[in-house]
Parts: C-alpha cells; sequence; structure tokens
C-alpha cells in the first residue's frame, strides 16, 4: 500500500515537470506571390516589439504557394505574447517602406490591430498565454 501512495505522490508532484508548455498557431491569409520570405516574430515585451532580431521566437518562410501558410510556435510559458508578420518579398531582412515611411511590403499583427499612423502598440496586439493555454490566430497581410 505504501508503494502506491508513494507512486501517486511522486506523479502528482512530477506532473508540472512534464507539463507543455501553450503553443501558438499563426496562420498568414494574403500572401501575393512565393518571393522572398514570410517574416513571422513573437515578442514578449513592448521594449523589444518590432525591434528585428529582438523577437523570442521567429521564423522566415518560403512561401510555396500564394494564399496562405501556418506556422506553430511551441513551448512558450504562461505570459503576454505579440505576433508580427511581414512578406520579406525582396529577401532583404527588412522592410522597405517609402519616402513617407509607410511600408512597401505587406504585413500584419496578432489580431489584426493596426494603427492609425504607423504600427500598433504592443498593448493593442498582445494576449495572454495562461496554465498553457493554446493561441491561434490568423493574421490578414495588408
Amino acid at each position: 500500500m505504501e508503494k502506491i501512495i508513494f507512486t501517486i505522490v511522486a506523479l502528482v508532484c512530477t506532473a508540472p515537470i512534464f507539463a507543455q508548455n501553450g503553443l501558438i498557431e499563426v496562420t498568414v491569409r494574403g500572401i501575393q506571390n512565393t518571393e522572398g520570405t514570410i517574416e513571422i516574430g513573437v515578442y514578449d515585451h513592448k521594449s523589444s516589439f518590432l525591434i528585428y532580431g529582438e523577437e523570442i521566437k521567429g521564423a522566415r518562410i518560403q512561401p510555396t504557394k500564394k494564399g496562405s501558410l501556418q506556422y506553430i510556435f511551441e513551448n512558450l510559458p504562461d505570459g503576454t505574447y505579440a505576433v508580427a508578420v511581414w512578406h520579406d518579398v525582396n529577401a532583404n531582412r527588412k522592410i522597405d517602406k517609402n519616402i513617407f515611411g509607410v511600408p512597401k511590403e505587406p504585413y500584419g499583427f496578432s489580431k489584426n490591430v493596426f494603427g492609425p499612423f504607423g504600427p500598433p502598440n504592443f498593448e493593442n496586439v498582445s494576449f495572454q498565454i495562461v496554465n498553457r493555454k493554446d493561441m491561434k490566430f490568423t493574421i490578414n497581410l495588408e
């Protein structure tokens, strides 16, 4: 009997060690061509939001068809996150802008929120993963 109780206690105590963290499933829609790469970044703080190379997780995907694609980021601990996507059509690893600073390449954000005169704030596009809850987003490129 002691072995059974010990086994049950051990399983209950070690369950959090084996529990998976949350994931973010991103569907990107509005891909107009197969040139360049689709860049997806996951950010966890407003100070790093939209700074290339400062994302906590990122993906660079060669689109194989027009329309949409899907990507999954796994093993994210509970926290606050925001997702930004852009189609780097010429694959130069920067979002090209016109003389007024408006992006010339398609882009989008979690919650499909856009700022009135520039990119949205982290707070406007952020979401929480709590208790390893998975999040799914469809981001439309503009």
